[in-house]
């Protein structure tokens, strides 16, 4: 196929912005263009592939199963060609740039801000954020070329992905002053069976290995008060809801504080790494490459 006959990269970047943002109108919004130019882009791609893409209706616009398809690649595409244009930007020095770190929810609010600080330090002029979710979705953000790389809690195992361990975590069992277990401490395991836990969502790392830890020690949960971030799981067992599960970084504060205690547990042993995960045909930028280099490693 010649180059002239192939569907323009504009053409693909702005059918992913309608899938997005679920309206034309509200695409052009974003992009800064008008709604029949976007119109007129998404028919060259309908006659080019010799497909309705997009189904019309009074509430937005939905892409068919063909639609669903090119949106997949496009969205890839205009990752790559993102990629490409970080790429030959930092050819030459770091003092220019953008940094996006992945993280899930733990390592994200309570361990990388730090290295962030540092890497801040020695590199002032490259702009920094971070996305945070879960670990399914962090890894889901670095599978679909969202992210260049991300660090979660839950070693993935797809084959396209690179993962080595980083950071040290241990999950922790937590309760609200004047609970009644703090006056038997250490607590026999088989005690807790058929108490109330306070948990993240399922999808999160610290979730999966929690309940890993709990089976081990024989521990059956009577109820568990699902919830989806550590903030929330705080406040809900700082409001005397049950027995919290979160990793020991996470309540740092609030157990210097004096608003959670740990609840000592005979023989509980659930520690974890953290993982840094990218994609293996993914080149790193250089200032991606600069911030994983203080990021300390696991033997």
């Amino acid at each position: 196929m010649l180059v002239q006959d192939r569907p323009t990269l504009q053409a693909l970047a702005l059918f992913a912005a309608v899938i997005r943002h679920g309206t034309m109108t509200a695409a052009a919004e974003a992009v800064g263009i008008s709604q029949p130019a976007i119109s007129a882009q998404i028919r060259v791609l309908e006659r080019h592939y010799n497909t309705r893409l997009l189904q019309r209706e009074d509430r937005g616009s939905f892409p068919t199963p063909a639609g669903r398809l090119v949106a997949g690649y496009a969205t890839r595409v205009v990752a790559l060609v993102d990629e490409l244009e970080r790429a030959v930007a930092e050819l030459e020095n770091l003092s220019t740039g953008a940094l996006v770190v992945g993280a899930s929810t733990t390592v994200g609010e309570h361990l990388l801000p730090t290295y962030l600080g540092r890497f801040h330090l020695t590199h002032p002029a490259v702009r920094l954020s971070m996305k945070i979710g879960n670990s399914a979705e962090a890894t889901r953000m670095v599978v679909d070329r969202a992210l260049d790389f991300a660090i979660v809690g839950q070693q993935p195992a797809d084959p396209d992905l690179l993962v080595e361990p980083v950071l040290r975590d241990r999950i922790v069992a937590f309760v609200a002053p004047g609970d009644p277990l703090l006056d038997a401490t250490p607590i026999d395991p088989p005690a807790l069976c058929g108490r109330q836990f306070v948990m993240r969502e399922m999808g999160s790392a610290t979730r999966a290995l929690a309940e890993t830890c709990l089976s081990r020690a024989s521990c059956g949960p009577g109820h568990v008060i699902e919830l989806g971030s550590n903030e929330a799981v705080k406040r809900a067992v700082e409001a005397g809801l049950g027995i919290g599960l979160l990793s020991t970084h996470a309540i740092e504060a609030e157990r210097m504080a004096g608003l959670l205690h740990d609840l000592p547990i005979a023989g509980w042993r659930c520690g974890r790494s953290f993982w840094l995960i990218q994609r293996r045909d993914r080149t790193l930028t250089r200032a991606a490459q600069a911030f994983l280099a203080l990021l300390p490693r696991q033997p």
